[in-house]
């Protein structure tokens, strides 16, 4: 049996263990360790990845599984956003050595996070502080990055660094270096001090490098911020990955009103219906709470088949741009979209259930703050402004990591 097989006959149980404390862990802050060794020692973080027996699951599935996941634990899905994408880039890796020894770490189970974002600079810059320099025969990272979502639960931190001080192994001052450390290495600490009002607990916080001694095997690309040669863009995958996460906590939305409803015995003396899950106005809250979910799960998939028919070709070394193209509108269409229903549901939420349904003991809170959370990760007005700029003008969208 394959483990796309076998991860994939598993999943309702698997899904299920992960839901079953989810509300309870965000309440009172506990890191969900378990759960993710739980989907590692499962296959699940290897779901993508190619095997003996065929490709891995293509974006569709891999999206399907994500909206699930977010649905049972929207900060066990968040964690392993860098994980997937660092899978998609093997994925892309001729075949050879280091494409080899990346594959048996993924298909082990071991897990990949991020230290990406720093704390100055624009946002989507391909500029960074932190720097790869040669030293004394080899060479050294330095630097802190923070947004590093997922590393704190994680084996691997894939960095990205400017080359600094001269020639690196043949390549010319100030190209980016992508480098994949141990999180055990000298010199790096990761601290989870995202203090967010939402998708706590996700590992997102501060990496620091100091002086870390890097090797020619810890270095996994090049590149050149200047080139304009095709490339695969990872943009939509990334960000279509944050609108599958509000699609789940949607999801679980739809099903907190439905229970809330159900349950619910007394109502306002001027109520339309003596009994509120009769009563047409919180049945029509419901209908379009779950209405806003499934539409919105419709939405991630049709996008993520988009982006899967840019990242197919890729996957052989042939980089179609208008593929791209194409999958960056349809991600940033869903953003715009999913954002605005998104936040709307997870505030209707409370007048399906009253004044008691704001108990802080409820936690129904938290899908708000979890949605709000994630929407802000890049502006949603922003995002549409540039679609309304392509359709009117013709102005190609932004060309960094937000599209």
């Amino acid at each position: 049996m394959s483990v796309l097989t076998r991860v994939v006959s598993d999943r309702s149980t698997i899904l299920a263990e992960i839901a079953a404390e989810a509300a309870a862990r965000e309440l009172t802050g506990v890191d969900p360790h378990a759960q993710v060794r739980l989907l590692s020692e499962s296959g699940y973080t290897a779901l993508t990845l190619d095997d003996a027996s065929g490709p891995g699951a293509g974006a569709p599935e891999l999206f399907e599984f994500l909206i699930d996941l977010a649905r049972a634990d929207p900060i066990v899905a968040h964690i392993l956003r860098a994980h997937f994408w660092f899978v998609e880039q093997i994925r892309r890796l001729p075949r050879g050595p280091v494409r080899d020894r990346w594959v048996a770490e993924i298909a082990a189970g071991k897990v990949f996070g991020n230290a990406t974002s720093e704390r100055t600079g624009n946002a989507g810059s391909l500029s960074f502080r932190t720097e790869l320099r040669a030293v004394d025969g080899g060479w050294v990272l330095t630097g802190a990055k923070f947004y590093s979502t997922g590393t704190a639960f994680s084996d691997y931190v894939s960095v990205t660094a400017t080359v600094r001080g001269g020639r690196f192994d043949g390549r010319v001052d100030g190209r980016v270096a992508r480098i994949v450390l141990p999180v055990g290495r000298d010199g790096v600490t990761i601290v989870d001090d995202w203090d967010g009002i939402g998708q706590n607990r996700t590992g997102t916080g501060t990496t620091t490098l100091d002086s870390v001694r890097v090797t020619a095997d810890d270095v996994l690309a090049f590149t050149d911020p200047a080139s304009t040669a095709a490339v695969a863009n990872d943009g939509p995958f990334l960000q279509l990955y944050l609108q599958a996460l509000i699609t789940g906590i949607l999801l679980s939305v739809g099903d907190d009103a439905t229970a809330l409803l159900r349950s619910r015995t007394r109502t306002f003396d001027h109520a339309p219906a003596e009994s509120p899950r009769h009563d047409p106005v919180l049945l029509g809250t419901v209908g379009e709470i779950d209405a806003a979910a499934h539409v919105a799960r419709a939405a991630v998939l049709d996008a993520a088949r988009t982006i899967e028919e840019a990242f197919a070709p890729a996957r052989s070394g042939v980089i179609e741009t208008d593929l791209f193209v194409k999958a960056s509108i349809a991600a940033a269409r869903v953003k715009v979209h999913v954002d605005r229903v998104g936040l709307r549901a997870a505030a209707d939420l409370f007048d399906v259930g009253g004044a008691s349904s704001a108990s802080r003991a409820k936690n129904l809170d938290r899908h708000l703050r979890n949605i709000r959370t994630v929407t802000l990760h890049n502006p949603t007005s922003y995002k549409a402004i540039a679609l309304g700029d392509l359709l009117v003008n013709d102005t190609p969208l932004p060309a960094n990591g937000y599209f």
